[in-house]
């Protein structure tokens, strides 16, 4: 005879009160909305394969690499490969991607009650995690049509609660890189930066500045998601002076325990073979150089308008005649099959536009383009 409990009763469990407001973000929640018929401007993913080389190398890694624990903070060939000036003993974490690594480096640092100053536009984790960490984010404005970091207005806005700065260079969403002297006087302020650089090496002009080794202060975030398509294989990287690093590794080691030992090993045939990482490094970027001058002709010739030049990354932020760009983002989804993020996404400064990836074929940048143009045309809001 089965045992039954004598006042069974079904409650819906409730989440922890640091998820209250939180969802999936609205990147992912206008992704949902692919068929396929859609054209996706709208994942920030490269669309670069593997060419036969870093093919060999996967199976190389694959074949001959641990499949163990590595260090919780990475193997140390490639700590050594990854920041060549720095202690790989003390100063290298790998992670799984650059979101564990932020993730990492809020629990190892903010408490609730602290301030987190994000960029507004900016990627929409910043203000996420801050708030699953208790603090209160607050905005820095970039303003349009430049996006140009008034670095004055960011120094007026730390207070004694401020306690992480956060820097994205290229911009996700923006595309626009800051210049050296503002990320200096960043770097100067007093409080720990976060200097995302996740975009650094997709670069169209120069390469854009680092904040690395302007202050013991800094914390130099990166990875192998944007640079080499390896976004599934989650492979990032934390550089920071020895002080600053020794708790990052420890919660480090309680969110991921270790980055993927295969991905590692990928990483260390990819940046251990200097020849071909550089050839690969300039033919993405003249890929994405190709899809940003089409996905520019596009915007201008469909929409109407023109923006300047993205320095960096592969997101064209493109202004829209709507008053609701996630209504208008949803619609377009549903109504032209085309995907973009809605700028409000990305912080109250982005609404009134649009983020269009041109990460993506240049067939489908255009296709893409035209149905928004088209759909415009048509009427539609």
């Amino acid at each position: 005879m089965t045992q039954q409990l004598s006042n069974p009763v079904t409650q819906q469990p409730r989440a922890a009160h640091r998820l209250d407001g939180i969802e999936i973000s609205l990147i992912r929640q206008i992704n949902a909305l692919a068929t396929p018929l859609s054209v996706n401007l709208g994942i920030g993913e490269p669309n670069v394969e593997p060419d036969e080389t870093l093919r060999e190398f996967a199976v190389r890694a694959a074949s001959t690499g641990s499949w163990h624990y590595t260090a919780n903070a990475g193997t140390m060939q490639l700590r050594k490969l990854v920041a060549p000036g720095l202690d790989p003993k003390s100063e290298v974490c790998i992670t799984a991607g650059t979101e564990e690594a932020l993730f990492s480096i809020f629990q190892a640092y903010v408490d609730p009650g602290d301030e987190v100053l994000v960029p507004n536009p900016g990627f929409i984790s910043y203000e996420t995690i801050a708030r699953i960490a208790g603090a209160t984010p607050v905005p820095y404005n970039l303003d349009p049509s430049d996006w140009r970091l008034d670095v004055d207005a960011l120094l007026k806005r730390i207070t004694p609660k401020t306690k992480l700065i956060i820097v994205n260079s290229p911009s996700n969403p923006l595309g626009s890189v800051i210049d050296r002297e503002t990320l200096q006087r960043i770097a100067d302020a007093g409080p720990l930066v976060v200097s995302d650089e996740v975009y650094r090496e997709i670069w169209y002009d120069e390469p854009p500045p680092s904040m690395l080794g302007m202050s013991d202060n800094v914390i130099v975030v990166g990875g192998m998601s944007k640079s080499h398509a390896m976004t599934g294989l989650r492979l990032g990287w934390v550089l920071a002076s020895d002080a600053v690093m020794k708790p990052i590794v420890t919660a480090h080691q309680y969110v991921a325990t270790c980055a993927s030992a295969f991905s590692q090993s990928l990483a260390e045939s990819i940046l251990g073979d200097d020849a071909w990482n550089q050839s690969w490094l300039d033919r993405i970027r003249a890929q994405f150089r190709a899809q940003r001058e089409t996905a520019l002709f596009s915007i201008e010739r469909e929409l109407e308008v023109t923006i300047p030049p993205p320095a960096g990354a592969f997101y064209a932020f493109v202004p829209v005649p709507v008053c609701d760009t996630v209504v208008f983002a949803k619609t377009l989804a549903t109504d032209a099959a085309v995907l973009v993020i809605p700028g409000i996404a990305f912080g109250s400064m982005g609404e009134g536009f649009v983020r269009i990836s041109y990460a993506a074929s240049l067939e489908a940048i255009g296709t893409g383009i035209e149905r928004i143009g088209r759909w415009l045309r048509a009427g539609g809001r």
